[in-house]
């Protein structure tokens, strides 16, 4: 009795199912293999990321790491928030600005304090220097500082409508040290700052 032909179809199929069987094999190999592979890396992984949380230089921080403050927006602050708004911009402008620009009193003058144009300007230019020195600042932020926003600061302050040459239209706030282009001291405007502080948070009593 001879045997019958087998079926071109059937003989297909388990071709097919032998190759998948051999695929599954060859992904059972691999993934055993990879498991093997991220066993040995995983402590490796954690090791770093506990490395990146405690390193201050890191781009990622810790919860809790320093961060830039918010600008100031004088028009919305309480007479707290603005007494210690104005400390904070006098402690800047005698410790920072004055030590790191050297300006004289024709670049910023003693009265700056006494005007809203002031005031305004050496905030921004004073959270400009944080956010350029703080913990996501960089090289090219600080540049920018001192090459754009210094000289535009300087510019917004001798304009007509603030104080051209130093002068700011009020014979009460005339200065030698304006008429001479002396350097600017804390001396100059801190008597200034110490009144103009006093009005402005009596004001938003």
């Amino acid at each position: 009795m001879s045997e019958s032909p087998s079926d071109p179809r059937v003989d297909e199929l388990l071709a097919t199912v032998t190759a998948l069987e051999q695929q599954v094999s060859q992904l059972r190999q691999y993934n055993q293999e990879q498991a093997h592979v991220l066993a040995e890396l995983l402590p490796r992984f954690e090791r770093l990321a506990a490395a990146a949380d405690h390193d201050p230089g890191n781009g990622a921080r810790s919860a809790g790491a320093e961060t830039t403050p918010d600008p100031v927006l004088w028009a919305l602050l309480s007479a707290d928030e603005a007494a210690a708004a104005w400390d904070e911009l006098a402690r800047w402008v005698d410790t920072i600005a004055i030590p790191t620009l050297a300006p004289t009193a024709r670049q910023i003058p003693p009265c700056w304090p006494m005007h809203t144009w002031g005031r305004e300007t050496l905030s921004w230019l004073h959270h400009a220097h944080l956010q350029a020195y703080g913990p996501d600042g960089s090289g090219f932020q600080i540049a920018e500082w001192h090459t754009r926003w210094v000289p535009t600061a300087y510019a917004a302050i001798d304009t007509k409508g603030a104080a051209r040459g130093g002068h700011c239209g009020i014979s009460e706030h005339r200065s030698e040290r304006v008429e001479e282009g002396m350097p600017l001291r804390t001396e100059d405007w801190g008597p200034w700052l110490v009144r103009a502080r006093g009005v402005d948070v009596e004001s938003r009593r």
